[in-house]
């Protein structure tokens, strides 16, 4: 994500430049990402599955 990407999402989701002195990167990320999720609840969720034996042995 380059620089202008960020800025142009922390935009759209209405935040300043107050607001991101207080947060720190990953704090706005979430904020971003819950936005995004608040304005499209219809979008359906990736599955999550539990990690077995053999995903650790081929990592």
């Amino acid at each position: 994500m380059s620089t202008e990407t960020f800025l142009v999402l922390c935009k759209e989701c209405g935040l300043d430049h107050t607001d991101l002195d207080n947060m720190t990167f990953g704090m706005a990320l979430d904020y971003i990402d819950e936005y995004f999720e608040m304005k499209n609840p219809n979008k359906k969720k990736k599955a999550v599955r539990k990690a077995s034996q053999a995903d650790f042995d081929s990592f």
